[in-house]
């Protein structure tokens, strides 16, 4: 599962167990996941620049925070990390909700300020559910590596569809290149960006086995900026070029279906 389709789980989940609407934005701003949105509300949102509010907010204060956004009295957003250990992943937006009982807007629900904190535990519980997330925390408990070089595979892991550079992760980590490259290496017996692309080849399989998107939407969905190179990359990679790994794929999809009818 790709962490795009964990965060829509998330969000669809809780979604229908608190009739909340939810929106989770990356660190740029781009919708990662939502649910229970409709034309107004998305207005609403963007009428009222609610991630620009929300971002330099989250920013100030301690990791594990929570912050309330008013709206429209008495209509309000509040805002969480998505990962408290890792902010670049982004932000959980829930709302609108309205802090007071007297109707207000069509559609927007009422919930006391003192659930909110309460409704973050529900979405925390949701996440820590999943099995995405169960197999990614046994994953990196058991990687022999130090503190330095785990952040960094998990900053790959959340971003690795944006473009990154060792500079800009060296300066995210607050240590020098040259020994985040030395760090890297001796880790995983990979340069940094050996180990960028595997992941972005990685992530991109599952996207390959939906026909609808293009080689180059696959290339660009997973952060390489053209399809030559990801052509190049995932040969070196898998052996083979990415439409063999979609024939074959699909193949082997069709052998099955035929082994199991009647």
């Amino acid at each position: 599962m790709l962490v795009h389709e964990h965060l829509f789980q998330i969000s669809k989940n809780f979604f229908a167990c608190t009739q909340l609407p939810i929106r989770t934005v990356d660190f740029h701003g781009n919708i990662l996941a939502s649910a229970g949105y409709h034309q107004n509300l998305e207005q609403l949102f963007d009428g009222n620049h609610i991630f620009d509010q929300v971002k330099p907010l989250m920013l100030a204060k301690k990791e594990k925070s929570m912050i309330i956004i008013p709206c429209l009295q008495p209509v309000c957003f509040a805002a969480s990390w998505i990962c408290s250990k890792n902010i670049t992943r982004g932000f959980h937006i829930i709302g609108p909700y309205a802090q007071s009982e007297t109707p207000c807007l069509p559609g927007i629900s009422y919930r006391p300020a003192s659930c909110i904190p309460h409704l973050f535990t529900l979405l925390g519980d949701i996440a820590a559910d999943s099995s995405y997330l169960k197999q990614k925390i046994k994953r990196y408990s058991t990687l022999p590596y130090n503190t330095y070089v785990k952040k960094a595979i998990d900053y790959l892991d959340a971003c690795y569809d944006h473009p990154i550079t060792l500079t800009a992760m060296a300066s995210y980590l607050n240590i020098s290149k040259y020994y985040l490259c030395s760090l890297f290496k001796k880790a995983t017996n990979k340069t940094f960006s050996q180990y960028l692309n595997e992941i972005r080849i990685e992530k991109s399989k599952e996207l390959l086995l939906k026909e609808q998107l293009s080689i180059l939407d696959v290339a660009l969905a997973v952060g390489f900026n053209n399809q030559n190179y990801y052509n190049i990359m995932f040969k070196k990679i898998m052996h083979h070029t990415p439409v063999e790994f979609r024939n074959r794929q699909g193949s082997h999809e069709q052998l099955f279906l035929k082994s199991k009818s009647p």
